[in-house]
């Protein structure tokens, strides 16, 4: 199919303070036609259907010196149809964008999705788009479009603020670059060749200034994963970082040759912040290799109108949560010892994931689309399995590939060949299917592969795969005291949780319940408020102390509950005490875990690093 003409599209962040992005669009139509435009719908990032359209007002299109009628698709919410009057070769559309998330009065990070109108039912490699953004006068700016080629910049007659041209892309490209700005910015090189850059715009001055020591292992970031995956598949990488207090989540989102990441403001100032949150720089930038340039074939359809299948994503995602925490090790930002006081309580968590005993971890990534619902979440198993999950089956397939190679092989090997690819290109996309990635396995190590798969990924388990742990020369057992690493905070809840299945906040109002659990058993449930326990005052230290109190003692723990006014007692009976998960190293064995978490200390083909 040929390249359409193309599109326009300008969008003034002036406002943005407001939550309101000025968008203007010039589209080339067949005239005297009925054309069809649409907003982005499927989000690759986010893996399920969270397009733009119910933030979309002010929609104007016209053209000939008139406005234009138009409707809505009545059947596809996120298309409009709109009347083009003869000898019209371009119509001019106009809207705001509403946004409530990465806005704050100083910092802006523009996500694209969020602005796009364009042809509906066209490949998205055959659009082509020139962007044009209006930031506000003095702010700071910086984006992977800078990759296309010059920037030409221009001032507002008003000079309220700076126009900035981008060079013409396709719309896919567009959309998957996007542009921070802020008030308080910087640009540093992580890098010495300067193809890796962290640009960050902060709450304040303060933030923004990133310490010596933070880029020092953000390199070592760099130069790991580039030795995971050899070749890398962009010219600069760019680590868009929004620094803020203001905005009341933690999280990111990965792109061919950038990511867009926001944490709060000092983040990034210490190390004791630095191993909190660094360990998401080190997703986001695998996503480039791992959900990039190589990703499912159910993640790579043609348009963002077709759904996105995400049986795979337990290795588009589960893959890129095992190499985050080992990167991160490597890398010196995370210690070995909080890497397994992590890897302990995650087994914790998932073996109290009652969920797992009806519904697959396949299954938690093919309904990714699922909202979970307020209560039950435990039971229904809602969150994203197929991150922390996968962790163990990554393990255990590393630890698989060293034992049965003598230690010559790794996983790293299977990484070079089928993510590296063992070339470096421009940012494209390779789709893989699971008998693919089976097939790269076993040219590292012949081993019955799908048959692992499907024992531990796509049928239930109500079991917890530690394998990989014990092969990895550990053992996960069970103690009365929190391993170093834990937060002590995190731990007493985890503790209650882990012990009798409750899962209950500081006010005492009960806010998950494990099925076929001690509480499950009590006929405890979401929504209701544990008031007393054995007749005083309820806190959770005193919830802890009385289940460790009950060890080897089989008088129960009686609750007074609270609900909707109405008020009754209950009782837990629980003999184990309150445990804490560890992690210990097998007598005799030989420690593969230590080997897996061992810089390698070169790049095999990634370029300069250093």
């Amino acid at each position: 199919m040929p390249t359409m003409r193309i599109l326009h599209i300008v969008v003034d962040l002036r406002e943005a303070v407001r939550g309101l992005l000025h968008v203007e669009v010039e589209i080339p139509v067949q005239s005297a036609t009925v054309a069809a435009l649409t907003t982005p719908l499927w989000i690759q990032e986010s893996h399920r259907d969270n397009g733009p359209i119910a933030g979309i007002a002010g929609l104007h299109f016209w053209a000939c010196n008139r406005m234009l009628r138009w409707r809505r698709n009545p059947m596809v919410a996120s298309e409009f149809h709109v009347d083009v009057p003869p000898n019209a070769e371009i119509i001019h559309a106009s809207f705001d964008a509403i946004v409530t998330r990465k806005v704050t009065r100083r910092i802006v990070m523009l996500g694209w999705e969020h602005v796009l109108l364009y042809p509906s039912h066209r490949n998205i490699a055959h659009i082509s788009i020139q962007a044009q953004v209006i930031i506000p006068r003095g702010w700071g700016v910086s984006t992977a479009l800078q990759n296309l080629g010059p920037v030409h910049s221009s001032d507002t007659p008003d000079g309220s603020g700076k126009i900035l041209a981008y060079q013409p892309t396709r719309l896919g490209r567009l959309a998957d670059s996007p542009i921070l700005t802020g008030l308080h910015f910087s640009a540093l090189p992580i890098t010495s060749d300067h193809r890796h850059m962290l640009c960050v715009a902060g709450d304040t001055a303060e933030s923004v200034a990133i310490p010596k020591a933070t880029l020092g292992k953000l390199a070592e970031l760099v130069r790991e994963t580039c030795s995971v995956f050899g070749s890398r598949h962009y010219d600069v990488f760019y680590f868009l970082l929004a620094l803020t207090d203001h905005w009341p989540e933690c999280g990111g989102a990965e792109h061919y040759d950038s990511c867009d990441i926001y944490m709060p403001s000092k983040a990034l100032l210490g190390a004791e912040t630095l191993r909190e949150y660094g360990p998401l720089l080190a997703h986001e930038f695998i996503h480039s290799w791992n959900g990039k340039y190589r990703r499912p074939e159910g993640h790579a359809p043609p348009d963002f109108a077709t759904p996105l299948d995400g049986r795979l994503l337990w290795v588009y995602e589960g893959l890129t949560q095992y190499y985050e925490g080992v990167i991160s090790v490597r890398s010196g930002i995370v210690s070995p010892q909080s890497y397994l006081a992590e890897l302990a309580r995650n087994v914790a968590w998932l073996q109290g994931r009652s969920g797992r005993l009806w519904r697959s971890t396949e299954d938690t990534g093919t309904g990714a689309r699922l909202r979970a619902s307020s209560s039950w979440e435990n039971w229904e198993r809602s969150t994203q399995d197929y991150y922390v999950e996968e962790v163990m089956l990554w393990l255990e397939v590393d630890a698989i590939i060293r034992t049965e190679s003598n230690g010559s092989r790794s996983l790293d090997h299977f990484s070079r060949i089928f993510f590296g690819s063992r070339v470096t290109t421009e940012p494209r996309m390779i789709p893989y299917t699971l008998e693919g990635i089976v097939s790269h396995l076993n040219k590292v190590v012949s081993h019955d592969w799908h048959s692992l798969f499907c024992r531990k990924v796509l049928n239930p388990s109500p079991h917890v795969n530690v394998e990989g742990i014990e092969r990895s020369g550990y053992q996960f057992v069970r103690k009365d005291s929190p391993q170093a690493g834990q937060s002590k905070d995190d731990s007493i809840t985890d503790a209650i949780w882990n012990s009798v299945g409750v899962r209950v906040g500081k006010d005492g109002r009960v806010q998950d319940v494990r099925r076929y659990g001690p509480g499950d058993v009590a006929k405890l449930a979401p929504q209701q408020t544990i008031s007393k326990i054995d007749g005083e005052a309820f806190n959770l230290h005193k919830f802890a102390v009385t289940i460790h109190s009950r060890k080897g003692n089989d008088s129960p723990i009686r609750l007074t509950m609270t609900q909707e006014g109405d008020e009754w007692s209950t009782n837990i009976r629980y003999v184990e005490g309150l445990w804490y998960p560890w992690l210990e190293r097998q007598p005799g064995t030989i420690d593969i875990l230590s080997q897996i978490l061992k810089s390698e200390g070169k790049c095999h083909g990634g370029g300069d690093s250093s």
